[in-house]
């Protein structure tokens, strides 16, 4: 006969201990994330620099890395998921036409993922991924309201079949290409760097006390 408890037998055997201390460290839900300042070129490096660089404009929102292309020597990282955000830096409001390029860019988007001084690719995914199948922006007859098509049958996150393991002190490094011509009203004119293209690793952070 079981013994006889507050809490139902059966709850207490399934449950997961979680734990928050390691062995001398910490763990906890964190993310990784580097991007670029869209311009006109095609190709471009990620996590190519520091959140403090003031070379960069937008650099503290592009990327949250202390070291350019290297993780933490104090910290490992596990990611479990991937995502891609395009951010407006602009203190005006989105565009029509805006609306429909950063669609169109999502689109042509393709994200590689590498690691070590290698450069071992860990990751190859597309913008597509994360659109719906009919992913567009419409506008009324007068243009004077435009929906954008995204939350029918899309996803804000990849999910990772396997978790990608991150150790200390680790280049990392990356590219996000773009197979059509960048459009020139996401970044010409008098506001340049306008809008932020940023790539997401969501997980787990452990770091050392």
């Amino acid at each position: 006969m079981a013994t006889s408890s507050i809490l139902d037998p059966v709850q207490v055997q399934d449950a997961v201990e979680v734990e928050s201390f390691g062995a001398g460290g910490q763990q906890y839900i964190a993310d990784i994330w580097g991007g670029i300042n869209i311009k006109a070129d095609q190709t471009n490096p990620l996590f190519s620099f520091r959140a403090t660089d003031s070379n960069v404009p937008n650099a503290a929102q592009l990327t949250n890395l202390t070291e350019a292309q290297k993780i933490g020597s104090t910290m490992a990282f596990k990611a479990i998921q991937l995502g891609i955000r395009l951010v407006s830096f602009k203190a005006d409001k989105l565009t029509l036409e805006e609306a429909a390029a950063l669609k169109d860019l999502l689109a042509s988007a393709v994200v590689t993922l590498t690691y070590g001084s290698n450069e071992t690719r860990i990751g190859e995914f597309t913008g597509m991924h994360l659109m719906a199948p009919v992913d567009i922006v419409a506008s009324d007859s007068a243009d004077t309201c435009a929906v954008a098509n995204g939350g029918i049958n899309s996803t804000a996150w990849i999910k990772l079949r396997q978790p990608i393991g991150i150790m200390p002190n680790l280049n990392i490094g990356g590219t996000v290409r773009f197979t059509r011509a960048v459009p020139s009203v996401l970044y010409s004119g008098a506001n340049e760097n306008k809008f932020g293209f940023v790539v997401i690793m969501g997980g787990l952070k452990i770091v050392k006390s």
